[in-house]
């Protein structure tokens, strides 16, 4: 159960460059230190291979589920704070990369801004950030349809994803869930 006031924020956290795993751990211990970030769950981690873009090397991911009564906004600012301190430069669109941190979903929230849409526009159709986001919400809902998001992991290109240190079971729990009416 939620403080009142809080919801639930799901980030994917993924690093290509350098020690990708000390990346990823250091993101998720930045925003884990935040005033205002309760009751943090980190996924597994996993390898997984690029999608689009040059020819680069494979990427570790994660999800990093966070209570909070932040706005969209600034959870995206926050991110891209957090980038940046870690060495994010950008460049080449889907090139590779030190640190990237999405905002994949806020419950039961949709923004469709030039510079901030959630949940993420591409979050239904990339294993690599769907399966990390279902192991530590497995019954969110996309808030545009209303169907839990483990319905549309069943469809998913599995290749290439692989779970790093003991992969978890494929969280598909949450497949039959209802989900409540779409504001």
């Amino acid at each position: 159960m939620l403080a009142p006031g809080l919801r639930r924020a799901v980030f994917g956290i993924g690093s290509n460059l350098g020690d990708r795993v000390s990346y990823v751990r250091l993101a998720v211990s930045d925003l884990r230190g935040l005033p205002g970030m309760h009751g943090a769950v980190r996924s597994q981690l996993y390898e997984t291979a690029p999608v689009g873009g040059p020819a680069q090397g494979d990427y570790i991911n994660a999800a990093l589920l966070v209570h909070t009564a932040w706005s969209a906004r600034c959870l995206l600012e926050v991110a891209l704070e957090i980038e940046l301190l870690h060495g994010r430069v950008r460049g080449e669109r889907n090139g590779p990369r030190t640190l990237d941190i999405d905002l994949l979903w806020v419950e039961g929230e949709v923004v469709d801004e030039p510079s901030l849409t959630v949940p993420h526009p591409r979050l239904l159709e990339r294993a690599f950030a769907l399966i990390p986001l279902l192991e530590v919400a497995p019954d969110a809902c996309d808030p545009v349809s209303g169907r839990p998001m483990a319905s549309w992991g069943r469809g998913l290109d599995l290749r290439g994803i692989r779970g790093v240190g003991g992969a978890g079971p494929v969280p598909w729990a949450a497949e039959g869930r209802e989900c409540g009416p779409v504001a």
